[in-house]
């Protein structure tokens, strides 16, 4: 864990919103792109029964996905940057739960240092969104404010798209992620398959198909693999950029 992140605007820049790959939508009207879930069968491990504890802003999230064993609370010195930076329910839900895997890996409430890079590959080193929370398979979930003007946008690397999923954090976690328009639930097929293949995923990896979706790749049981998040996210860019 850093012990102080990055990916802010500086005090008294503003924040933009320069257009990415992929376009942006309007919140509310998002649909993961392709549907991963389509093939309903296969992928070996049946849905496990969810649910854990609950409080704070983000009750509902924490509720559907609770915090799994070995996330860690960032120091004092982590919380207390963050305070003004993000919004008050985040630093919240580090404060009180921490930052790693939630909902047995379903999703992972990240430290935006240890991912910014990601976005900065993707977007432009002059991005001023942060990354807050990845899906098993590297979604990247990320959140910027301009005027008190919230936006959530999701990068997926693997189909080289950047959309806005919402407007209000709070909601975001709350409701858009445990709906079934959310790429959370979309995975659950191939989450399932991957955990039963090769095993749960330590800090900081993900799941993917090899050879990787962006160039042909496809979504099947027999083309998962898993590695270190940042780096295979990077590496899709640096591929794709290549061919």
């Amino acid at each position: 864990m850093s012990d102080q992140f990055g990916g802010y605007p500086q005090q008294g820049q503003q924040p933009g919103y320069a257009p990415a790959q992929g376009g942006y939508g309007q919140p509310g009207s998002y649909q993961p792109q392709p549907a991963y879930g389509q093939q309903q069968g296969g992928w070996g491990e049946q849905p496990a029964q969810r649910g854990g504890a609950s409080g704070g802003q983000l009750a509902a999230f924490v509720q559907q996905y609770a915090p799994d064993q070995g996330t860690e609370v960032p120091g004092e010195e982590f919380l207390r940057y963050a305070e003004g930076k993000a919004p008050a329910a985040l630093v919240e839900l580090w404060r009180t739960y921490g930052i790693g895997f939630y909902g047995e890996q379903r999703l992972a409430v990240v430290d935006p240092g240890e991912w910014i890079d990601v976005l900065q590959t993707w977007l432009g080193e002059d991005v001023t969104s942060f990354p807050i929370a990845v899906t098993s398979f590297g979604h990247v979930y990320h959140y910027d404010n301009q005027g008190g003007r919230e936006r959530i946008q999701c990068l997926d690397p693997h189909f080289q798209t950047n959309t806005v999923v919402g407007d209000d954090l709070v909601a975001f976690f709350n409701q858009h992620l445990p709906s079934p328009q959310s790429h959370v639930s979309d995975l659950e097929g191939p989450r399932g398959g991957a955990r039963a293949k090769l095993g749960p995923l330590a800090e900081g990896e993900l799941y993917y198909f090899e050879p990787i979706l962006a160039l042909g790749g496809t979504v099947s049981p027999d083309t998962l693999a898993k590695g270190d998040g940042p780096t295979h996210l990077k590496l899709i860019h640096e591929r794709v950029l290549a061919a």
